[in-house]
């Protein structure tokens, strides 16, 4: 295979070997066949991960792969993986996402166009209200789908934006994937190409459950979340930021009544969780605190109607 110099594909992982077997059976014939490399930084994974990816590199040739010495944050797995790239771009691609093949050609295609900062792409198309464009404007950029950008797998990097990236700065803030990139953009013109008709999705393996970030949801999106985004560069405006913060929790659905009505129902919404972070719904979510209160005692059988 000759390795392209224009697009990679970056793939963080921890203790996901049957999701990442899946996501390699899914890329590997297709990026190899564009000389695109697959780059796995494995977070010390104590499961069967290394004998998946070698079982792969037999007949792969376009798989490398780093192994952690011990298990580190994955903010800080996900600075390894992008690192251990040296193309022109780097998709940033959690285990447990897909790439569709149409997907997948239209990011090559526009890589080799022009010379962007940064390529998004859409999540199971749940960005309806933004045509595509490229944006110019950081601070439009953030106000009109910084919410989507916290999905790392929409992320297509410039080599430029990672080698002057803040990594530090958001280490560990469970954001540092968009905290790199409204910082290198802040003060600056842009060019930042938007693909609301391409979209990456969720990988479906049977048997396997996808942990994710339901049981905190209301600690990261209410408090991490708002304080993220309201530490962003003072360039800025606050109503940019304040638009960001309440769009995640209408557009993702986490805080709108059904959402919350799916959080009590799992048990990750009560009013202990209502009281702890009281000062910070107001800025995620749209109801008054009474209707919150409402929800957080609802019986789990009715939230399950």
């Amino acid at each position: 295979m000759q390795e392209s110099a224009r697009l990679s594909i970056a793939l963080p992982t921890f203790n996901r070997a049957a999701f990442l077997e899946a996501s390699l059976a899914a890329h590997a014939a297709m990026a190899a066949d564009a000389g695109v490399s697959i780059i796995i930084s494995d977070n010390a994974s104590s499961d069967e991960t290394r004998v998946v990816v070698g079982h792969f590199q037999d007949t792969a040739q376009n798989i490398r792969y780093y192994r952690n010495e011990y298990t580190i944050t994955p903010d800080k797995n996900f600075e390894k993986a992008l690192g251990y790239a040296n193309s022109e771009y780097v998709w940033l691609l959690g285990d447990t996402y897909l790439i569709p093949e149409e997907t997948f050609n239209a990011v090559l295609k526009v890589s080799k166009e022009d010379d962007y900062d940064l390529i998004v792409v859409n999540a199971s198309g749940r960005v309806r209200d933004v045509e595509e464009q490229v944006f110019t404007d950081a601070e439009e950029l953030l106000a009109n789908i910084g919410w989507h950008m916290t999905c790392l797998s929409t992320l297509v990097y410039r080599k430029h934006l990672l080698q002057e990236a803040n990594f530090m700065r958001y280490r560990d803030t469970n954001f540092l994937q968009i905290g790199i990139i409204f910082e290198y953009l802040a003060g600056k013109k842009c060019k930042v190409r938007w693909l609301p008709h391409f979209s990456v999705d969720s990988l479906k393996v049977k048997g396997q459950e996808k942990k994710s970030w339901e049981s905190e949801a209301i600690r990261i999106w209410t408090k991490r979340w708002t304080d993220f985004v309201l530490s962003l560069p003072s360039s800025y405006d606050i109503d940019a930021k304040l638009k960001c913060i309440m769009d995640h929790g209408v557009k993702s659905n986490t805080f709108t009544f059904y959402g919350l009505k799916y959080l009590r129902k799992k048990k990750y919404f009560n009013l202990e969780l209502l009281r702890n972070y009281k000062r910070y719904f107001p800025f995620s979510v749209k109801y008054p605190l009474f209707v919150l209160r409402i929800i957080a005692v609802l019986p789990r059988w009715i939230c399950k109607i």
